[in-house]
């Protein structure tokens, strides 16, 4: 299958959805796809070796640049690329054109290229005034299919009438050779400066309040002898300087994708903010991938009970789930793991075991079956 991956944030970049892509499409390569990435001429990065490098990712896949305007708003450049991507012959050429850009997505219902569209945002519901251009493109008979990150987001699109029949499931996944070697823990803290003579909580990800780190602060205060280190900070913003008033609390600059899992299995606790505020207020968090690296590191995990985070998490299973917003009870989860050294070891264990089927390579098996078969229905 050939396979044209149009994608308009200029690469490399540290968000996660351009590590999201670039792990789906070297899968895809690695599944045998013919693959070429579709970026604007303003990426940095002037070869798709270049890429794999900076994301640690294998498979050979195929780079292709578009130039467009640089100083029109984001937006217009983002349906400029689409447009221009569109005439490239490598696009024109390919037998699916995959995106995860809603411009593409909007571009490509008005081709008559097939397509398929990735998404882990309920986008309609977050922005009522997109809702009939969304039903349209996903109406389209050269329309493959959305590949959704969870079923929390299956569900909105499907509400919004598209066929089920067109929309799969594909939960993120991790790359298992980050996992491969695993170093005492510590000799991982030594090495990056963790402390030894305390239990430490990690979260990685996003430095700000929209992720919900107001309850993980009030967790570091209800829980002082435990250090709390939160990893991927870009600046000073305002979660940065309320971590300097908790003694207990470590600011970790943002770190490369491969030392993210050093990180990880140093810790002794992994956690997901017990907020509601990522999933039902701002609506950028949904089932983050960050959850799958937690499960391969193979450590407990302390997270929301909300429905997103239930399709991977099992309360007293491979985690401990807690009311969202209840810092009281997110503390008193932290606090049973680290008194209880067997259900640590439990949880961590189970962990492991849901990881061992949630690879990007599985993931991107499933994606190109489900592609085929839409293929051949709408031959």
């Amino acid at each position: 299958m050939k396979i044209a991956y149009v994608f308009d944030r200029p690469l490399p970049a540290r968000e996660t959805d351009s590590e999201q892509a670039m792990q789906t499409l070297a899968a895809f390569a690695r599944q045998g796809a013919e693959v070429c990435l579709v970026l604007p001429d303003r990426s940095e990065a002037s070869s798709s070796a270049e890429l794999a490098k900076h994301y640690h990712v294998s498979g050979d896949f195929e780079l292709e640049r578009v130039a467009g305007p640089r100083f029109d708003p984001a937006l217009t450049r983002k349906y400029w690329h689409a447009r221009r991507a569109l005439e490239l012959p490598v696009v024109a050429t390919a037998d699916v054109v995959y995106t995860r850009n809603f411009p593409a997505l909007f571009a490509l219902a008005r081709s008559r290229q097939k397509f398929a569209y990735e998404t882990y945002r309920p986008w309609p519901d977050q922005f009522p005034a997109l809702r009939p251009f969304f039903r349209s493109a996903m109406a389209k008979p050269s329309f493959l299919g959305a590949v959704l990150h969870s079923r929390f987001a299956r569900d909105r699109y499907a509400a919004l009438g598209v066929d089920p029949g067109r929309l799969l499931v594909a939960h993120n996944g991790h790359d298992p050779s980050q996992f491969l070697t695993r170093p005492a823990q510590a000799e991982l803290r030594a090495e990056l400066n963790l402390p030894l003579d305390r239990k430490v909580v990690l979260y990685t990800g996003h430095i700000n309040l929209t992720k919900g780190l107001d309850t993980v602060l009030g967790m570091a205060r209800r829980l002082p002898r435990v250090s709390f280190v939160l990893v991927g900070s870009e600046g000073n913003g305002l979660v940065e300087a309320l971590a300097r008033r908790h003694e207990n609390v470590s600011i970790v600059a943002w770190q490369p994708f491969a030392r993210v899992a050093r990180y990880l299995m140093a810790a002794d606790v992994l956690l997901q903010p017990p907020s509601h505020v990522p999933l039902k207020l701002v609506g950028n968090t949904v089932l983050p991938m960050k959850l799958f690296l937690y499960l391969a590191a193979g450590r407990p995990i302390v997270a929301p009970d909300l429905p997103d985070m239930r399709e991977v998490l099992t309360h007293d299973g491979n985690a401990l789930l807690v009311p969202p917003g209840d810092t009281a009870a997110a503390a008193e989860a932290v606090a049973r793991i680290i008194e209880e050294p067997g259900l640590g070891e439990r949880l961590g264990a189970e962990a492991k075991k849901t990881a061992a089927g949630l690879t990007w390579d599985a993931r991107a098996e499933r994606i190109l079956a489900f592609l085929e078969q839409r293929r051949a229905e709408v031959a």
